[in-house]
């Protein structure tokens, strides 16, 4: 038969009450604080001089840029051939602006320009009031 063994309840009783004061002291005890570390003064860095004092940036080269090549335009002439004579617009053109120049004040918004080789004339409209003739 198997044998039983006895419980001890007193021991045991015992242990526990001498582990929960040991428990009690060392929480009760404040251990040893590590002593403070003293700080020594920080140093001072000497006052830097490049504040005051600036070094020229390195010249840098030029850089060639390269421009977009832009397509020559044609030069445009127009003439009008009439009855055996040659008349050139840019010609006309000019002429009418030398006529109304002194006729018109303020800013222009239109010229009208009307070319009649029959009659041997320009007859021209500015801003839909001001007209006039030149002789082609």
């Amino acid at each position: 038969m198997p044998t039983k063994k006895k419980t001890e309840t007193a021991p045991v009783a015992e242990v526990k009450n001498e582990v929960a004061a040991e428990v009690k002291t060392e929480v009760a005890a404040p251990a040893e604080a590590p002593k403070p570390v003293e700080k020594k003064p920080a140093k001072k860095a000497p006052a830097k001089k490049a504040a005051t004092e600036k070094k020229a940036a390195p010249a840098k080269k030029p850089v060639a840029k390269k421009t977009p090549v832009k397509k020559a335009e044609p030069k445009i002439t127009v003439k009008v051939q009439f009855a055996g004579n040659e008349y050139d617009i840019d010609q006309i053109t000019k002429n009418v602006a030398k006529a109304y120049k002194g006729s018109v004040k303020g800013a222009i918004k239109s010229v009208e320009i009307y070319i009649k080789p029959e009659d041997g004339a320009v007859y021209y409209v500015v801003d839909s009031e001001n007209t006039g003739k030149v002789d082609l």
